[in-house]
C-alpha cells in the first residue's frame, strides 16, 4: 500500500509526526511531499528535525511570496506529475491551509481517493481563507478524520454520508502528550503570557492590528511573541515598533514545536489567533484569548476556557487582566490514540 502524503506548514508537520511512525510500523510505503508553504527554517526544517521526520521524499519549494491564488494554483500543478508518477493508494493531507485544498483538488482531478484529516471544523465566516480551504477539502475527501464529536455532526448535518466521516481524534493532542512525557516538560502558570498571530484578517488591515496592539500594550503584562516572519513585516510595516519598544511585549523569532512547548506549558494565559494553539493552550491548562471573531472548536469556548474578542482594545485589555476558565476542565480532543485510529482506517480502506 503506497500513501502521498502532503505538508507545508507547522501544524503539519506536527501532525504528520506520530501518523508518519504509525504507517511505518503497518508496512505502509509512505512518500512524504513538502510543498514549501512554510519556506524559512524556524518554521519548516527545525520541526522535520525534531520530529525526526525523514527528509521529504519531494519537496516542491513553491514560492509563497505571490498571494494564495498564484500559490495554490502553482502547488496543484506541480503536485499532478508528482501523483501520477507515485500511483498512490491515496492522498492524505491536513487542516486548513492552502497546501492541504491543492493536495485535495489535484488528487481528485486525478480519481486518487483523498484522505483529509481534521475535517468538519466550521465557522460562520465562509470568506475566511482557512474555511474555503477546509470546506473545499471536506467536500472533495473520500474519507474525513474529525477530531471531536461537534465537527463529526456538522458534517453530518450537512448531508455528508456516513462511511466517509471517522470520529478519530486530534493529532495534536497526540503530539502534545508524547513530547510532554519525553522532555518531562510539566504545565504551570507562570507569569507571563504568550502570543501568536498570523491571520491574514488580522495583519492586512492596519487599524485591526493596531488595536490589537494597543489592548496588549495596555494590559502591562509581560507577553512573549514569536513572530511568524510575515507578522513581524507587517508590524513594520503598520509603524507598531515605537509601541512595541514601550511596551513589555517581547519580540523573538518563531520556535521549533518542544521549545514552543515548553514556553506555553509556563506562560499564564495565551493570546493567539490560530486554530491550533487555541487547542495547544486547552490542552496544557491555559485559559485562551481568541484574537479574531472565529469560533473554530466552540467546544473549549462551551467549557469555559476560551473567549473571543475583536479589535477593541479596552476589552483585550481587560481580558488579559480579569479571564479565567468558569467550567471544569473535561476531555474534549480524544484519547491520545488519534495516529493508530487514523493508519488502521486507511489501511483497511485502500490496502490491496
Amino acid at each position: 500500500m503506497k500513501i502521498c502524503s502532503v505538508v507545508g506548514t507547522r501544524p503539519n508537520f506536527v501532525k504528520e509526526y506520530l501518523l508518519n511512525r504509525e504507517l511505518k510500523c503497518r508496512g505502509v510505503d509512505e512518500k512524504l511531499i513538502h510543498t514549501g508553504q512554510h519556506f524559512d527554517y524556524e518554521m519548516s526544517q527545525a520541526f522535520f528535525e525534531c520530529f525526526e521526520l525523514p527528509p521529504p521524499d519531494y519537496h516542491l519549494q513553491v514560492a509563497n511570496t505571490n498571494g494564495a491564488t498564484t500559490f495554490l494554483a502553482n502547488t496543484i500543478k506541480d503536485l499532478a506529475p508528482v501523483f501520477e508518477a507515485e500511483q498512490p493508494d491515496c492522498v492524505l493531507s491536513y487542516g486548513d491551509v492552502n497546501s492541504t485544498m491543492a493536495a485535495a483538488i489535484a488528487a481528485s482531478r486525478l480519481r486518487i481517493p483523498f484522505a483529509h484529516v481534521e475535517g468538519g471544523i466550521r465557522s460562520v465566516e465562509r470568506n475566511n481563507p482557512e474555511e474555503i480551504n477546509r470546506r473545499v477539502s471536506d467536500v472533495l475527501a473520500d474519507v474525513i478524520f474529525c477530531c471531536t464529536e461537534t465537527d463529526k455532526v456538522n458534517l453530518e448535518r450537512e448531508g455528508y454520508e456516513p462511511d466517509r466521516i471517522v470520529l478519530s481524534g486530534d493529532l495534536m493532542k497526540d503530539a502534545l502528550l508524547m513530547t510532554l512525557a519525553k522532555y518531562d516538560i510539566q504545565p504551570t502558570r507562570g507569569d507571563y503570557l504568550v502570543m501568536t498571530l498570523h491571520r491574514e484578517e488580522n495583519l492586512t488591515d492596519p487599524r485591526r492590528l493596531r488595536a490589537i496592539m494597543e489592548g496588549i500594550a495596555r494590559s502591562g503584562r509581560r507577553v512573549v511573541f514569536p513572530a511568524h516572519p510575515r507578522t513581524l513585516r507587517n508590524l513594520q510595516e503598520t509603524g507598531l515598533t515605537d509601541l512595541l519598544a514601550t511596551s513589555r511585549i517581547e519580540l523573538c523569532k518563531p520556535m521549533g514545536y518542544v521549545d514552543f512547548l515548553r514556553l506555553t506549558a509556563g506562560a499564564d494565559k495565551i493570546l493567539t489567533d490560530s486554530g491550533g494553539v487555541r487547542r495547544e493552550a486547552y490542552l496544557l491548562g491555559k485559559p485562551c484569548i481568541v484574537l479574531i471573531e472565529l469560533s473554530w472548536f466552540p467546544d473549549i469556548s462551551r467549557a469555559g476556557w476560551k473567549v473571543l474578542t475583536g479589535p477593541d482594545p479596552d476589552r483585550i485589555a481587560q481580558l488579559i487582566t480579569t479571564f479565567e476558565p468558569t467550567g471544569p476542565h473535561v476531555e474534549l480532543f480524544g484519547d491520545g490514540a488519534a495516529h493508530k485510529k487514523i493508519a488502521q482506517e486507511l489501511v483497511q480502506r485502500y490496502a490491496n
